[in-house]
């Protein structure tokens, strides 16, 4: 039977790319869920009309509610903070950079929970402390053998669950430190070292030991070498493989550093390549996304910069453009 549905957005002030995505579930999967969700923290410091440009827009569509905060308020507080206010059943957690484009792919998840496969589904992922990791291994007896992104944790987008088990954790969605000495119950694990955890790592934790069952979505997310995948039709770009969903990928960090003057360390040619597969998303939420008139200049002056003053090629930007736009049906 099909449960109450939301989205939990978690918008870091880039009114972009959060248009873009409020922009494909209204075209293509508006339908597939009951409440949008939406924690706009103004970590990107947008002006304040700006922001509140953002928020009209938005909160034109009844299914829409809106928590801002003028400034950052980090990763996981936003997650904490709708699931308090949510009323429905099931929740999908978001990131500004998560750009589902296609029907019927939020239904199928959330179908894995409500039929009764899974209590949650998600992408796993490798973004804690090896004492963490190895001790989930051990007391969950989790695989994290094969290739990609594959840990004891999971991505806190296109993330699917139960409202009610995120509120039976201790509601810190936040990254965590494991302090030396300290016991866990939940991994059965004194710490011989400090050891830490990014975004939802602490949550995915508790869960489990909660008896969270857990089925996989494949996160495909967006790749430095995505040109070479493209062209050899690998990774995501296997024939016959129809993805419903791209990660961008710290997309978050334009407007608050790499498009505010602040330059990345280019020094690798894999560092040149992973920024410009944002600046190619960048671009694309600018060309997508309507309104913002006067800071829309700004925002492609910085991306012009950004993409001179770290001697980015603009061809590869613009290849991976096309491939990306093409991707999104845009």
């Amino acid at each position: 039977m099909r449960k109450s549905r939301a989205v939990f957005l978690s918008a870091g002030g880039d009114p972009f790319i959060a248009t873009l995505v409020m922009r494909l579930w209204k075209e293509r999967w508006y339908d597939e869920i009951d409440k949008f969700y939406v924690c706009y923290n103004n970590h990107a410091d947008v002006p304040l009309d700006v922001a509140q440009e953002f928020i009209a827009l938005a909160m034109t569509d009844p299914k829409v509610q809106i928590i801002y905060h003028p400034e950052g308020v980090g990763n996981g507080t936003p997650i904490t903070e709708m699931a308090l206010i949510a009323k429905e059943d099931l929740v999908l957690l978001l990131e500004d950079d998560g750009f589902i484009f296609d029907s019927g792919e939020v239904n199928v998840a959330f179908k894995l929970i409500e039929e009764g496969a899974a209590d949650a589904v998600g992408s796993p992922r490798g973004s804690c402390g090896q004492e963490v990791t190895d001790a989930m291994i051990k007391k969950y007896n989790i695989d994290i053998s094969g290739l990609g992104d594959k840990g004891v944790n999971y991505w806190p987008n296109f993330f699917f669950c139960k409202r009610e088990d995120l509120l039976k954790t201790d509601l810190n969605m936040a990254s965590k430190h494991f302090p030396k000495g300290e016991y866990f119950k939940e991994l059965d694990h004194t710490f011989t070292e400090d050891n830490y955890g990014d975004t939802f790592v602490w949550a995915d934790i508790q869960m489990r030991y909660n008896g969270v069952r857990f089925g996989e979505v494949p996160q495909y997310h967006a790749s430095p070498e995505e040109i070479d995948y493209h062209e050899a039709k690998q990774d995501k770009w296997v024939d016959g493989l129809n993805i419903g969903w791209i990660h961008g990928g710290s997309l978050s960090s334009g407007l608050s550093g790499y498009l505010s003057g602040s330059l990345p360390d280019v020094s690798t040619e894999s560092a040149k390549l992973e920024i410009e597969t944002r600046c190619a998303f960048w671009q694309i939420a600018i060309d997508t996304t309507e309104g913002y008139s006067i800071f829309k200049s700004v925002y492609e002056k910085g991306l012009a910069d950004l993409i001179l003053g770290a001697n980015l090629s603009p061809d590869r930007v613009h290849k991976k453009y096309n491939i990306y736009r093409n991707l999104l049906q845009l």
